[in-house]
């Protein structure tokens, strides 16, 4: 009981500091992608080679790094579609589709993995619909654990993830449909929204669904390559903040390409 509590009184402020960022918009934006990169590499790199005086140059060239990435929102659309080829060439050869179980990350994956979406996330014309993928996000993590516990048989992927079933893969993105749908009928311009479609929302309900459990799984990937349970210890009863944010950083750019292809 005392850990349920301690994961949902954490889980409730997790949610709430990135509503408040989003919706406030501004410095507080910039401030949580900025800690949301850091912190994320810090992670990343702890797994990959442990932390020592020898290291500490890598990680701070990777948060460098990282950081740079982020100011790129002020570039133009042409770098950015660029960059976001380049993470899908290098996050998913490398990993997901690698046959090498030696096989170790780069610190340019590593920068382009965490770096990218938090760029794209404080890109001015996004207003809040990165608030709206982590809300969708948030339904298909829900739906997915509360079918998958009632009625799931079919593993999805029980080499990476074996919790993880078919039907709370569907259940999620049918919570997250309906959800999207009723958010769609509520309060469209709170998200920045308004000028699209029911469709549109749809395309991005199925597509975060899919697009987050990739993230979710490849998230699984790295801990399996470098043998740990959770990315860290920053928010209690839940792990590090790449086990919070893993859907997203690979949800929230294949949404940007989306909105930019279709508006």
């Amino acid at each position: 009981m005392h850990k349920f509590l301690v994961r949902a009184a954490s889980g409730i402020v997790y949610a709430a500091v990135i509503i408040f960022c989003i919706t406030y918009g501004g410095w507080a934006l910039w401030a949580m992608a900025i800690a949301f990169a850091i912190i994320g590499v810090c992670e990343f790199d702890k797994m990959a080679m442990g932390y020592s005086p020898k290291t500490l140059p890598i990680y701070i060239i990777d948060i460098i790094g990282a950081l740079s990435l982020i100011c790129l929102s002020v570039c133009s659309y042409s770098i950015i579609l660029f960059l976001v080829a380049q993470m899908i060439r290098l996050i998913f050869y490398r990993t997901i589709k690698s046959k090498d179980p030696n096989q170790r990350i780069s610190s340019s994956d590593v920068m382009l993995y965490l770096g990218l979406p938090m760029c794209l996330m404080v890109f001015d014309p996004m207003v809040r619909i990165p608030l709206l993928i982590f809300v969708m996000l948030w339904l298909n993590d829900s739906g997915a654990y509360i079918v998958g516990s009632l009625m799931g048989r079919h593993k999805l992927c029980p080499s990476i993830s074996p919790n993880k079933t078919w039907e709370g893969f569907f259940g999620g993105i049918v919570i997250t449909v309906l959800g999207s749908f009723i958010l769609f009928k509520l309060c469209p311009s709170f998200f920045g929204m308004e000028q699209y479609g029911v469709g549109m929302w749809m395309i991005l309900a199925v597509s975060t669904c899919i697009f987050g459990t990739l993230g979710d799984l490849l998230e699984s990937k790295i801990k399996r390559l470098y043998g740990v349970k959770d990315s860290g210890h920053w928010i209690p009863g839940h792990g590090g903040i790449l086990d919070r944010i893993d859907s997203f950083l690979i949800a929230f750019p294949a949404a940007f390409i989306i909105l930019l292809l279709l508006k």
